[in-house]
């Protein structure tokens, strides 16, 4: 796993994101951050791929600046580096650095999150969420990930005629999992267990072993004859055990790892009932 250069202050360890601008100013008293508390959102002067670009890192928290040259840039790391360096003096962006590799990795500021809350080009959903902060700090490499996988999946799904119309992490379905489950716990077992069948039901998942299996990542997309359907998604990567593969192999869910894990990692798939690949990034 990489770590970063930049150590976490106290404040970051309590609330697991990234210090802010607002909070680094020299002789300003410590307050609660609230929207209006930001300076007017008037003075950002932004063009049209720079606003792409907040609703990237929105949309999967944490992208590799390299990723998001090649892809969110079509390979074009002038403009990519003139924006980002933008974002970065407008305090919209941050960035913190892997070692030993070198990795830059971007999230959104709490300003840059306010702000495309409240100015989301027309083509994003409504209901898509934006995230900011590295909530997993030992797992930036997998975090990171997730948006080379969704390059993949949503070149496939437009290939078949499909229109993506929302990302979700894992982080909102466990938050709106965890809340129904926290209901449930003084239920009889068998109560608890058909519970916890309707909670995965509801929100089109499966239990597996006794629980409820999410994935890392879900697209949400509609058809060429106007259906809305879902993909779920898992990263593998090199530690999962041969049952956790099992589990989401049996939940359905399409199933990634980086090239140099997904040969080791397929032997667990050998149960012919199991009609499930890793596909190699």
């Amino acid at each position: 796993m990489s770590r970063y250069d930049l150590e976490p202050e106290p404040d970051d360890l309590r609330n697991e994101v990234i210090r802010t601008p607002e909070n680094d100013r020299p002789n300003t008293p410590k307050r609660p951050s609230k929207p209006e508390d930001l300076e007017p959102e008037t003075r950002y002067n932004l063009r049209g791929s720079e606003l792409q670009t907040l609703v990237d890192l929105g949309t999967f928290r944490v992208v590799r600046r390299d990723d998001l040259a090649e892809y969110g840039y079509a390979g074009d790391d002038d403009l990519a580096s003139r924006d980002l360096a933008h974002l970065t003096d407008q305090g919209l962006i941050q960035q913190r650095i892997s070692y030993p590799e070198r990795e830059v990795y971007l999230t959104l500021s709490r300003a840059g999150q306010h702000y495309i809350q409240n100015h989301r080009p027309g083509t994003v959903s409504e209901g898509q969420a934006f995230h900011r902060g590295f909530l997993k700090r030992r797992e930036a490499k997998h975090d990171a990930t997730l948006y080379l996988v969704y390059q993949r999946e949503a070149a496939r799904i437009r290939d078949a005629g499909g229109t993506i119309t929302r990302v979700v992490l894992d982080s909102e379905l466990k938050q709106s999992i965890n809340r129904r489950l926290a209901n449930i716990h003084s239920l009889p077992a068998d109560e608890q267990q058909r519970a916890r069948q309707e909670i995965a039901e509801a929100h089109e998942l499966k239990v597996v072993s006794g629980k409820i299996a999410l994935p890392d990542l879900r697209l949400e997309y509609e058809t060429p004859d106007r259906e809305q359907t879902k993909v779920d998604i898992e990263l593998l990567s090199g530690d999962y055990r041969p049952s956790q593969i099992t589990t989401k192999a049996r939940a359905g869910f399409r199933m990634y790892a980086l090239s140099q894990d997904a040969a080791r990692l397929r032997p667990a798939l050998q149960d012919p009932e199991l009609m499930q690949e890793i596909f190699s990034l």
